[in-house]
This record gives C-alpha cells, sequence and structure tokens, in this order.
C-alpha cells in the first residue's frame, strides 16, 4: 500500500506553525504569540460551555441553601459561608456573560475559580463533619469544573485543584471529619484528581495539535507550493494594507523585486527539477534575512520573488537587499550556463518610498521594477535602488526615463 508522502515543513521556515509541529511530541507550551493565540482560541471554543457551566454553579449553591432553610439550619456559619459561594458565583456568571467576555474572564477567572472551589470545599467538610456524609460526592465535581467546563488553561486547572485538596484537607481536621471518613473520601479524590489529569492532558495534546494543524492548513492556502513562500495574492494584500499604514503613520517602505539570473539557461542545462530544487534555495536563502514581524517575501511569479520591507529607510533597504545577494551566491550552486558567475546569483530592484495618498501602490512596484531592469542592464548580480525621485517620475503607470 503506497503511503502519502510526508510534508516537508522545513521549506516554511517563517511559519509559527510549522515550526511547533516539527517539534516532537507537540509541546504543552508554544512560544509567543502562537501561545497567546492558542489560549484565546480554546477560551472562545469553550465560551458557551463556560456560560452555561457558570450558570449551572449558581443553580447549585442556591439550591443548596434553598435546602438547608427547608431542613431549618439556622446556623450563622453556614449561612455566611453560602452566601460567599453565591457572590463568588455569581461573580464568574457575571465574567462568562460580558461583553468583554474575552478580556475580562481569563484575566479575572484564574482567581475566582479557585477562590470559589476553595469556599465549596469548605462548606463541604463542614457539612460532612456535621454528618451529612452524602456532600463528600459533591467534592469530586469541584474538580472536574476546572478541568473540562470553565475554559482555565491546564495550568490554572492544576493549581485549582491543588487549592482545593489543600483547603478541603485543612477544614476537616478543623470540623472534626472522622478519620475513616477522610481517609476514604481522599483516596477516592486523589484517584479523580489522577485520571483529570491524565484526561486533560491528553485532551490538551489533541487540541494543541489540532490548533496547528488546522492553523497551518489555512496557511497552505496563502502560500506557494513549491518554494513555501507567500503567493502573489498575499503580497498584494499585505502591500496594499502596509501602504496605508504607511501613509497614517507616515512611514517609508521599501519593495524589493529579485529575479534569479539567467535561470531559463539554469533549466536548460539541468533540468526543472534542479530549476525547483534552485527555486526552494534561494527562496529560504532569502526568507532569513527577512525576520521582522510586517516583512514579507512572496513568489511573484516564475523565477521572481517580491519582499516588501516595512518602516526602513533608502540605506538599511539597500543594505537588506545586498545581504540577500551575499546570501544567495553563498549557497554556491553550480551554473556553468550564466554569463555573470559561475554560480546561481540574482538581480534586485529596489524601489524605497514614502507613500502618499496621491500615489498607488502599483506604482511603487513599478519603480521596483524599473531598478530591477536597471539591474540587469548594469550587469545583475547587483543591487540597483530608486527613490522618491524617480517615483514622481511616474505617470499613469508610465515611467518617464528611457529604458
Amino acid at each position: 500500500m503506497l503511503k502519502a508522502p510526508r510534508l516537508d515543513l522545513s521549506i516554511y521556515p517563517d511559519s509559527p506553525y510549522a515550526a511547533e509541529l516539527q517539534r516532537d511530541p507537540v509541546p504543552m507550551r508554544f512560544a509567543q504569540p502562537l501561545e497567546s493565540q492558542y489560549l484565546r482560541h480554546r477560551l472562545l471554543e469553550s465560551r458557551s460551555l463556560v456560560r452555561v457551566a457558570s450558570l449551572v454553579g449558581v443553580a447549585l449553591t442556591g439550591l443548596r441553601g434553598l435546602e438547608q432553610a427547608i431542613e431549618g439550619v439556622w446556623s450563622s456559619m453556614l449561612w455566611v459561608g453560602i452566601a460567599a459561594v453565591v457572590s463568588v458565583s455569581v461573580l464568574l456568571t457575571i465574567l462568562a456573560w460580558s461583553p468583554q467576555f474575552e478580556r475580562l474572564y481569563p484575566r479575572w477567572a484564574n482567581y475566582v475559580v479557585p477562590a470559589r472551589n476553595a469556599l465549596i470545599a469548605i462548606q463541604i467538610a463542614a457539612a460532612a463533619a456535621r454528618g451529612q456524609v452524602e456532600m463528600l460526592i459533591a467534592m469530586p465535581i469541584t474538580f472536574i469544573g476546572p478541568f473540562f467546563f470553565l475554559g482555565l488553561p491546564l495550568s490554572t486547572s492544576l493549581v485549582c485543584a491543588a487549592t482545593t485538596a489543600v483547603t478541603y484537607g485543612i477544614s476537616t481536621t478543623v470540623f472534626g471529619l472522622p478519620a475513616a471518613v477522610a481517609f476514604r473520601a481522599d483516596v477516592l479524590l486523589f484517584g479523580g484528581i489522577v485520571a483529570c489529569v491524565i484526561a486533560v492532558w491528553n485532551l490538551e495534546k489533541t487540541s494543541r495539535l489540532s490548533f496547528l494543524e488546522g492553523g497551518f492548513i489555512a496557511e497552505l492556502a496563502q502560500r506557494d507550493a513549491l518554494t513555501g513562500t507567500k503567493n502573489r495574492r498575499v503580497f498584494d494584500e499585505h502591500l496594499d494594507q502596509l501602504w496605508r499604514h504607511a501613509i497614517d503613520e507616515t512611514r517609508t517602505m521599501a519593495i524589493l523585486l529579485i529575479d534569479i539570473d539567467h535561470f531559463k539557461a539554469y533549466n536548460d542545462q539541468y533540468g526543472h527539477q534542479a530549476g525547483d530544487q534552485a527555486l526552494c534555495a534561494v527562496a529560504q536563502a532569502v526568507q532569513k534575512t527577512i525576520l521582522r514581524p510586517l516583512d514579507i517575501l512572496t513568489r511573484y511569479g516564475g523565477e521572481e520573488f517580491a519582499v516588501i520591507l516595512y518602516d526602513i529607510n533608502e540605506a538599511q533597504a539597500r543594505a537588506t537587499a545586498e545581504r540577500i545577494c551575499r546570501s544567495v551566491t553563498g549557497l554556491n550552486i553550480e551554473h556553468r550556463a550564466s554569463k555573470t558567475a559561475p554560480r546561481v546569483t540574482i538581480s534586485i530592484g529596489v524601489a524605497s518610498i514614502q507613500p502618499t495618498p496621491d500615489r498607488t501602490p502599483r506604482g511603487a512596484i513599478q519603480l521596483a521594477d524599473q531598478a530591477l531592469y536597471q539591474a540587469k542592464v548594469r550587469g545583475r548580480n547587483r543591487v540597483e535602488v530608486m527613490d522618491d525621485a524617480q517615483h514622481r517620475m511616474l505617470v499613469t503607470g508610465v515611467f518617464a526615463i528611457n529604458r
């Protein structure tokens, strides 16, 4: 039986999803900012469950108070305890149903849930000591909730479990729960905690793997299938977005058009498979230079790549382009058919511009294309830069100087 070929994740060095998927086993904590994205995704995914669970918590606490009232139990300590649990449960419900759920709940639930569970543990220990041993059945529920129903990170659930267990242990001693009863309850409770931790650990691994795979699959739709770089559609969208930001923030930017020198001759000499390998190698070499969050590398078409550099001046853009040239030359990919050098080289045209409302990104691309043309005319394997002075010479998509 034939196996499907395994995807080479190493050709996606700028993908945080690919980086985490290459780690074995799947880590239980991702590098930032992916960890924050995962926690947000998990929280929003469990929002409905959190809201229902918070309402159930309030209802159960209220029913407990009603039960005690019907039985005629009027201990001031009991009612203070029930009032405290109800208050904290209501606070948790308010957080769960707040329009600011995404901002408020993860911040405050980390404190509210352990506090509520500790208060519940005290109430259960006190009730069991008064002879209501059946209340011990509620203890496992207090552990299960944070792990499965309240949308908390695994670390917070573990802290909550530890806090609840310690509070319960102290309370059974303070209220004088019979040792034999306390021991049996503790054994069952410990077994329940271990089972919860094992189950949640495995669910967390599955959830994290699903998150990485889903994110990576979504990314693939934005990438060139051969080189793993972003595709032309992403380039156009990203350029339009950064152009608007640059106008609003009065920032400069640069567009680099990169062309592999004599690539047709390379394919003719070494074959198209070797040409594909050379394209991938060049893409990876360029990608190692494009490290800032808003900068992107895309395959622009054929043997041509495009880079967008945000908030960068002309000198910095030139220096980056020259580093890219050296990086590709350093690959030492043989190219006997080249008229420029015995190895694969690239030419780069750089448009260094200050975006303004009266200009469009299309003109900036044309400026970079003109600079690339100049690099080819002047011998290839070089960088040519054009700036705002030449940008102003562009009129309705026609460059004003002779080519």
